[in-house]
Parts: structure tokens; C-alpha cells; sequence
């Protein structure tokens, strides 16, 4: 690799970085702050909370690489351009698309990152996040449980535990009443119990050992029974404040390409609407691609700045993503709804970024003042320094 694309490299790199520091950070402003009341308000551990960091900043990174990809493109080959730099070299010889060798190589490895991340990164994240979320919820609401105490946490119950470990969920000398059918009230006592989960499920339950169920109502026309057991298990719902974060379907950013694929699949034999997991597949390839993009498209954009600097390829930046951003989610829409084929709905934004760049950098390339000023630098500098005879 020559000298030359070392140091692009190298500038871009350091561009990026900062870049994406800086719009990862603003991207996940409004998480951090809740992430810190969490550890403030709520009691939650640091541990815990750097683990709802990790899990939610995959997601971050494929919006924020991207358009760092672009910020550096811009920020290098603009200080090339405004330095005098860019046309000194294309006045020695080199081409703009021999220039934006290191641009491209930079593209690619970018996009291949992002890929990983969305296709096998991303899935796995999201599940985790929820997962870690609902344990959370579990706990609190074992930690919301008072020993001696008739609580009512849970909707249509009425617990009463003698001793509890918040710990283990354990608890001891455990009184329920269950009202959540009209029609047949149910007292349980039982000797132990035990606070369960199921993450795969979204579902929280009570599993109480040797203990008897006392029931009547309406159902059993006034008679009384009485029902004894080794083991029984029982569902809960721990109300709105806890229910409504944990219980939603596994969405599609959850899912890989083959998932994704078997769910449409699914949903199409069902009759039902079919369209937002193939949309989800094509988005989870076109948006890394557009790293690639953004990496050609960032030079011909650079070369006709004159002033500016970093602070205008920020802005060039911020502008160019947020509109590609637009368009994705304009499509998804319209994808989802089938108004669109699914492939087009995602790739659409990266054709016409591949069009627009091709059509500028062409320009760039071919645009006779550039063409001229470097021939005429190419001139001056062999009167300058004559080739021996």
C-alpha cells in the first residue's frame, strides 16, 4: 500500500472514530439518562445497567457507522480540497478514482462490520435486552413483596408470605386468594412457593408445593371443595408497570434471515400480512451497504467545498444521513403495507445514492476547470523540474 493511501487511511479513521463517538452519544442520550435513573431511583446494578448498554448500542451503531463513514469521507477529502492537496495530486498524475482507492477499501471493511452486526449481532442483542429486562421485572417484583404482609401486587390476587428471600424468590408459609374468575374463588395454602419465569415466553408464575386449594362460587353451585397437591403452579401478571414493557411478540429486528424468512412464510399460509419480515430481511443487508456508498459518495461532495471545513462536512453529513434515514423508514412503511415490493422498499435509498454519487463523481472527474487547472499545475511543475535528456 502506498504512502499516499496509508495516510488517507489513517484520517479517515481518526475522522470516523470521532464521528461515531460523537453521534453514538447523541443517538443514546435519552437511553443514558434512563439507564442512570435506573441505578438513582430504582436500585439496579451498575453491572446490570452496563449490560442494558451493551445490549441496546448494536442497534445504535448500525444508524451511527453509516453516517460516520460519510463524516470522515467528507472531513479528509475536504481538507485535501480546501489545502490545495486534492488538485496537486491529480495535477501529478493521479486520477480521482485512483485517490479514492483508500475511501472505497474503508467503505467495504465498514459495511462488512455493519453486516455482521445486523445480521448475527442485533438479533442476538435484542433478545438478550428483553430477556434481561423481564428478570429484572421478576425481581423487582420479588424485592416488592413484604414478609407479614396481605399484598396485592399482582392483579385478581392476594398474597400473604410468612418469610421470603429476594434473593432466590424463595418463600415460606405462603396464603393466595385468587379472584380472577368471578365465578370461582380459590384460597391456596401452601408450605413453600417459589417465584418462576419464563424469558422464552414473556411469563412470570408461582409454583407452591404441598399445600391445598379451597374453592367455591357460583361455578360449583354453592358447594365447597377441597383440592390437595405436591406441586402446583399458577401464571401471574404483575400489572401494567411491568407487564406492558415484557410482553411484547418477538419483534423482527429479533429474528435472523433464516427466521425471518420461516415467519413469512408463516404468515403468508396463515393469509395474514406477510410483507414485514422480508422488509426487515432487506434492511438488515441494505442499510450496511450503504457504508460503501457513502464512502464514494463523500468525495466528489468534498471536492467542491472550498470553505468550511469540518464543520460543514458535519452538517453535509448529518443532512445526507437524515434523509437517507427518511427514505428507509418512508419505504419500510410503504413495504410493509405490500404498496411496494419488499426489495425495493430497502434498496431503493442505496440505488439512488449509487446513482446520485456515480452522476457527481463523473462530474467531479471530468469537470474541465478541475481538468485544466491540473494540467496547468502539471505544466509548471515539469518547467520547473525538466527531465534530464
Amino acid at each position: 500500500m502506498r504512502l499516499l493511501d496509508r495516510a488517507i487511511l489513517k484520517e479517515m479513521t481518526t475522522a470516523f472514530l470521532l464521528g461515531l463517538m460523537v453521534f453514538t452519544f447523541v443517538l443514546l442520550t435519552n437511553k443514558i439518562l434512563r439507564l442512570v435513573e435506573l441505578i438513582v431511583n430504582k436500585g439496579v446494578g451498575v453491572l446490570t445497567v452496563l449490560q442494558l448498554f451493551l445490549y441496546v448500542l448494536p442497534y445504535s451503531l448500525v444508524v451511527t457507522i453509516p453516517m460516520s463513514v460519510l463524516l470522515a469521507t467528507l472531513a479528509t477529502f475536504t481538507r485535501l480540497s480546501t489545502d490545495g492537496e486534492l488538485l496537486g495530486l491529480r495535477g501529478a498524475g493521479s486520477s480521482l478514482g485512483r485517490l479514492s482507492r483508500p475511501s472505497v477499501l474503508f467503505g467495504i471493511a465498514t459495511t462488512l462490520v455493519t453486516l455482521v452486526i445486523t445480521i448475527w449481532i442485533l438479533p442476538y442483542s435484542n433478545q438478550a435486552f428483553k430477556n434481561l429486562v423481564f428478570n429484572m421485572a421478576r425481581r423487582q417484583v420479588a424485592v416488592g413483596i413484604q414478609e407479614g404482609v396481605f399484598n396485592s401486587a399482582f392483579e385478581g390476587l392476594i398474597l400473604y408470605v410468612e418469610r421470603l428471600d429476594p434473593r432466590t424468590s424463595e418463600m415460606e408459609g405462603v396464603f393466595l386468594v385468587d379472584s380472577r374468575n368471578p365465578a370461582e374463588r380459590r384460597v391456596i395454602v401452601a408450605q413453600a412457593g417459589r417465584f418462576t419465569s419464563d424469558p422464552s415466553q414473556l411469563r412470570m408464575g408461582l409454583t407452591l408445593r404441598q399445600g391445598s386449594i379451597h374453592l367455591s362460587g357460583a361455578e360449583l353451585s354453592g358447594r365447597y371443595r377441597l383440592i390437595t397437591f405436591e406441586d402446583y403452579s399458577l401464571t401471574l401478571d404483575a400489572g401494567h408497570s411491568f407487564s406492558e414493557p415484557i410482553q411484547r411478540p418477538l419483534g423482527e429486528q429479533e429474528l435472523t434471515l433464516t427466521k425471518l424468512r420461516e415467519r413469512s412464510a408463516a404468515l403468508r399460509s396463515q393469509g395474514q400480512n406477510y410483507h414485514p419480515p422480508i422488509v426487515e430481511f432487506h434492511k438488515k443487508l441494505a442499510i450496511p451497504f450503504s457504508c460503501a456508498l457513502f464512502s464514494v459518495l463523500g468525495i466528489p461532495l468534498a471536492s467542491r467545498i472550498r470553505r468550511g471545513g469540518r464543520g460543514l462536512s458535519l452538517a453535509i453529513s448529518v443532512g445526507f444521513a437524515l434523509g437517507y434515514y427518511i427514505l428507509i423508514v418512508a419505504g419500510e412503511s410503504l413495504g410493509d403495507r405490500g404498496r411496494i415490493p419488499e426489495a425495493l422498499a430497502m434498496w431503493l435509498p442505496n440505488l439512488l445514492i449509487a446513482l446520485g454519487g456515480s452522476m457527481l463523481f463523473l462530474r467531479a472527474e471530468l469537470h474541465p476547470a478541475t481538468l485544466v487547472q491540473a494540467w496547468r499545475l502539471a505544466r509548471a511543475r515539469r518547467a520547473t523540474h525538466p527531465q534530464a535528456g
